[in-house]
């Protein structure tokens, strides 16, 4: 009997590329070892509930795709993952990721993550709109402060909106934080993981999000990736902050006037890498280590790259840069800007209080004061009850 290896994925352009019959890596790979890979992919806001359901037995899967070190700690420390199998040979080569990418994969030393593509932020803008409207177009790294004051003035002097940003109750924490940590700050300690957000400094970069939104498309409060893109993608928007594994869709065969995209980094930029991990229940982790051997060698990070617009191997970053052009500014991110969240203890649940809180503000359900201050209580309650049990 054919054996079958269970993938469950977020739905993303790069998990996309693996599963589509126009690229046949899948395909390829079963004629090739006669196995059956079955890819699941659940939108990104049903997916953590799904994920949780399958390490917990609850549904079957062998291989689950983890958000890199936002999740990887509290999963290892609930034994929901199997350490990871590395090839040993030149064709896979470890050294060639990405060294920023290559250690968010491990815990206290031992690998447990497959990288697949990574997720982070990235400012694009129409650079005729901009020169016109600021007479230069913007640096290559810029800050919250300056994306904010761009939007605003060419918000002010073009039919399009300043700015799109990504603000659905599932999104709207990692759209935030950068402005959090331009601000100074970050929205937790590295160290005790305590929340570090209601202050002055947090209300300071709440209250400068929140004002972005007068800038924006009127239901930028229900905007996820897709509705982020076709804004930018169709004209409607001068500005947008997207994700690094977007950049590929964004600027596919839709996309009006690509050639007209300008792309820079956020100073204060999140970073994850989305990675395939080898549920700890499954009795094919064999076979489940030969599959991602596979989907994360060289030769198929160059296909998600092109897909999805974010490869994690220096290899596709040298072999393709002239052909996409925002790879050395996407690179420069990663590597120069951007810094984890610390890997904390149920990790999804306490970042859930604070995407509501948030969300609720930004909508005008909470004031600012209200919803950080709740968003603390409740994080804290729920940590000093972790610690006891």
């Amino acid at each position: 009997m054919t054996e079958t290896i269970r993938v469950l994925a977020v739905g993303d352009p790069a998990v996309e590329a693996y599963a589509d019959e126009a690229w046949g890596l899948i395909s390829a790979y079963e004629q090739r070892h006669q196995v059956k890979v079955y890819f699941d992919i659940i939108p990104f806001e049903q997916y953590y509930g799904r994920m949780i359901a399958a390490f917990q037995g609850e549904q079957d899967y062998d291989v689950v795709m983890v958000a890199g070190h936002l999740w990887l700690k509290d999963f290892v420390d609930q034994g929901y993952l199997a350490a990871a199998d590395y090839p040993q040979g030149a064709d896979w080569n470890l050294q060639d990721i990405v060294p920023v990418v290559r250690r968010e994969l491990e815990v206290d030393g031992i690998p447990y993550l497959y990288p697949s593509f990574c997720d982070g932020h990235m400012v694009l803008y129409r650079k005729s709109v901009v020169a016109r409207c600021l007479g230069s177009l913007p640096r290559d790294v810029i800050t919250t402060d300056e994306l904010l004051e761009m939007a605003a003035k060419c918000h002010k002097q073009t039919e399009m909106c300043g700015i799109v940003l990504k603000a659905h109750p599932s999104e709207i924490l990692l759209d935030f934080l950068p402005y959090l940590r331009n601000e100074g700050i970050d929205a937790f300690d590295s160290k005790t993981h305590v929340p570090t957000f209601n202050n002055d400094q947090g209300r300071t970069a709440l209250r400068k999000y929140i004002h972005l939104r007068q800038y924006a498309p009127q239901n930028t409060h229900t905007y996820g990736n897709d509705e982020v893109r076709e804004e930018f993608q169709h004209l409607r928007s001068v500005f947008a902050v997207t994700w690094g594994g977007q950049l590929g869709v964004v600027l596919d065969e839709r996309c009006e006037q690509p050639e007209d995209i300008g792309f820079a980094a956020l100073r204060t930029a999140w970073n994850v890498t989305w990675s395939f991990a080898i549920n700890s229940r499954s009795y094919k982790k064999k076979e489940a280590n030969a599959l991602l051997k596979y989907l994360t060698s060289p030769q198929v990070d160059r296909i998600i790259g092109r897909s999805a617009g974010s490869p994690v191997r220096r290899s596709t970053y040298n072999k393709d840069a002239e052909r996409y052009g925002w790879y050395s500014a996407h690179l420069h991110m990663i590597e120069n800007c951007a810094r984890p969240l610390p890997m904390m203890d149920h990790a999804g649940e306490v970042l859930g209080v604070l995407y509501g809180k948030i969300s609720k503000a930004f909508q005008a359900e909470l004031t600012v004061e209200e919803a950080l201050q709740q968003a603390e209580a409740e994080i804290l309650s729920m940590q000093k009850e972790v610690k006891s049990s």
